[in-house]
This record gives structure tokens, C-alpha cells and sequence, in this order.
């Protein structure tokens, strides 16, 4: 039953996204992004850090587009006076949110062949993907903990009346991190152990890892890192947004937070 839920959300934002032309502004963001990322590390003579530079791109992109229909969702629903009554539904909102940030993930995972082009085309760059199949597997268990951990996240915007703020403040902190284009090895040493708290900071290693290595180690505890951070997410998602819609019920504040 929850998968007809997640289902039916899908469909509802696949089609809501294709008349909302603000949802692919990260196509158009994403090169630029790239081509910055891909200057400072020529500039900088690094080319180990090109895949950093291509692969942190996309997964900015990803993080980018599940924030901005994560926070969309509740705004439109608030905008329409709608919100009331979704959460008055049998169903766990929850769901509904992740079920409406999956299919746009598309998008976001876009940004990663655009960004592997503007380097091929640019810069006369090549990355060669070593393990192609073990990259597909990370990329689509990345995808799910994004939705996931932005499903969690949605509970902020439950309780806030202006999502544009909290959607601001969880965009860059996740990119630094999740070591999206600088390698949490580069971080200061207090603030490693917090990066490995979130998801993006194993996807971006497994998949520099499937890019540049012969052999990608320790892979079974990483993927279930990955894995384990994207389910606890999500069941944190259900709890936390079942308060929030319980606070905000009581309060009268669910149309006005």
C-alpha cells in the first residue's frame, strides 16, 4: 500500500514538473557550475581532482532538485490551502513527499552528463568509468537516499511559512559536507567525522572510487553506509513530519505556520 502511495505522488509531480519550467533551472545552472569547478582545478594544476570537479557537478545538481520540490511541495500545497487537507489524508505525508521528489531525480541526475560534457568539449577532458555497472548501482541507491534525507528535511518546511529560507541554508552546508567537489580529506579534521553523517560524502567517494580506482575497497560497508543513512533518514521523515502535521493541527497554523 505505501508503494501505491509513493506511486501515485510520482505521478502527481512528474506531471506538475513538466509545466513547471522552474524545476529544470538547474540544466541550465549545472555548466556553469562545471565549468567553474573545472577552471580552478586546471588553474590550480590538480588533475586529480578533475572527477571531483565532473562528479561533484551532478551530485550538487541532485541535492539542488531535491531540496526545491521538497520545499515546492509544501508551498504549493499552502499556497492552494491544499495542505490541510493533505495532511488530514489516512496516509503518512512522508510518503507522499519522497513519492514527489523521486521522479524529478531525473533532472538532477542530468546534470551529471552535462557536466561530464562541458569537460570532454571544454576542456579536453576525458573521465573513463572504470566500473560502469558498480557506478549505475551507486548513482540509483544515491537518487533514493536523496529523496530520503530531503523527505526529512520536508518536516522544516512543514512548520515554516517561508521554505525559501530553510531551502537556502540546507543547500551549501550539504555540498561541503558531503565533500561534493573537495574530498572530506581536504576539510578540516574536526569536521569529518559530521561529513560522514551525511550520505552525499559516501556517494561522491564510492563514486570518484568507481572513476579512478582498480579496485573499489571495503565496498560492502561503504554501499551500507550509503544505504543505512538513506533509510534512517526516511524513517526519521515519517516520524518527524507526523509530529510537525500533529503540532501544526493543534495550533491552527497549517495553512499559516
Amino acid at each position: 500500500m505505501s508503494l501505491r502511495v509513493i506511486g501515485a505522488a510520482a505521478k502527481v509531480q512528474w506531471n506538475t514538473s513538466m509545466r513547471a519550467p522552474e524545476h529544470m533551472l538547474i540544466v541550465i545552472t549545472a555548466p556553469i557550475f562545471s565549468i567553474i569547478f573545472l577552471s580552478i582545478v586546471q588553474q590550480a594544476e590538480r588533475p586529480d581532482l578533475i572527477a571531483n570537479a565532473i562528479l561533484g557537478t551532478g551530485l550538487v545538481g541532485i541535492w539542488f532538485v531535491a531540496i526545491d520540490v521538497a520545499g515546492g511541495v509544501i508551498q504549493n500545497e499552502r499556497w492552494m490551502s491544499t495542505l490541510d487537507l493533505v495532511l488530514a489524508a489516512p496516509r503518512a505525508f512522508a510518503l507522499v513527499v519522497c513519492g514527489r521528489i523521486l521522479p524529478v531525480m531525473a533532472i538532477g541526475s542530468f546534470t551529471l552528463v552535462e557536466s561530464w560534457l562541458v569537460a570532454y568539449l571544454g576542456f579536453d577532458v576525458e573521465l573513463p568509468m572504470r566500473h560502469p555497472a558498480l557506478a549505475v548501482l551507486v548513482l540509483v541507491l544515491t537518487l533514493l537516499a536523496t529523496a530520503c534525507t530531503a523527505t526529512m528535511l520536508a518536516a522544516l518546511f512543514v512548520l515554516s511559512r517561508d521554505t525559501m529560507i530553510f531551502q537556502n541554508a540546507l543547500s551549501y552546508p550539504f555540498y561541503i559536507l558531503g565533500g561534493l567537489v573537495f574530498p572530506l580529506s581536504m576539510l578540516p579534521g574536526w569536521i569529518q567525522p559530521a561529513g560522514r553523517l551525511v550520505f552525499l560524502s559516501w556517494a561522491a567517494d564510492l563514486l570518484r572510487d568507481c572513476a579512478g580506482q582498480d579496485q573499489v575497497d571495503n565496498l560492502l560497508p561503504r554501499l551500507g553506509a550509503l544505504v543505512g543513512l538513506g533509510a534512517v533518514a526516511l524513517g526519521l521523515g515519517v516520524v518527524l513530519i507526523g509530529k510537525a502535521a500533529d503540532r501544526a493541527r493543534r495550533t491552527g497554523s497549517v495553512s499559516k505556520a
